[in-house]
């Protein structure tokens, strides 16, 4: 367990995870999908966000808990963007902790299926991480924000699909995007050096 906070390491989970805030930043602010929505006292807003790009890039090379922390820390400005900026202290609490159930689920599923030399498997270990992070998203939406605005169930029910199809499109394009990026031996190697 020492091994896991060594210096190399835990500048690699800073380095992913500022890496996740940029992509996520970036991506949000070039990709919005609906830039706001006004529901009740707070606004919901939607947007590509391709964070967890370094999310699975820490989870294959580190693991469960290299991912999750990634995740944890890269979902700063995500959690920013879609919720506290907005009066939305529901998401902007909840997205870190999704994001890092992503980080978590991968580095356990990248391992166990040894997913390195199977790029279709790269793909589906990407979409299957997400289904903690959808479940979490699903309750959030369906049974924390009605209880907070009251009469939204229909839309917080229509914009729930939007996001849970959103994220699954977005876990298929990281999913090939990082298949191309393990083929490169360059980056594996420069990627395996943080570990040795």
């Amino acid at each position: 367990m020492s091994d896991l906070f060594s210096s190399k390491r835990l500048t690699f989970i800073a380095m992913m995870a500022a890496l996740g805030n940029v992509l996520s930043f970036i991506s949000i602010k070039l990709a919005p999908l609906v830039p706001s929505i006004p529901l009740g006292p707070t606004s919901f807003s939607l947007a590509l966000d391709l964070s967890h790009l370094s999310t699975f890039i820490a989870a294959f090379f580190g693991g469960p808990v290299v991912g999750g922390l990634t995740a944890l820390i890269g979902g700063s400005v995500a959690a920013f963007e879609f919720g506290f900026s907005q009066g939305n202290f529901i998401t902007g609490f909840g997205l870190p902790v999704g994001k890092a159930l992503t980080g978590i689920t991968a580095g356990i599923l990248m391992r166990r299926l040894g997913v390195g030399d199977k790029r279709t498997m790269m793909v589906v270990s990407t979409v299957v991480s997400y289904i903690p992070e959808g479940i979490v998203t699903y309750l959030i939406f369906m049974y924390l924000f009605p209880l907070f605005i009251p009469n939204s169930v229909f839309w917080v029910a229509a914009l729930t699909v939007q996001v849970l199809v959103k994220a699954v499109i977005e876990m298929v394009v990281m999913g090939i995007l990082l298949s191309a990026m393990l083929g490169n031996q360059g980056f594996t190697q420069y990627v395996r050096g943080s570990f040795s």
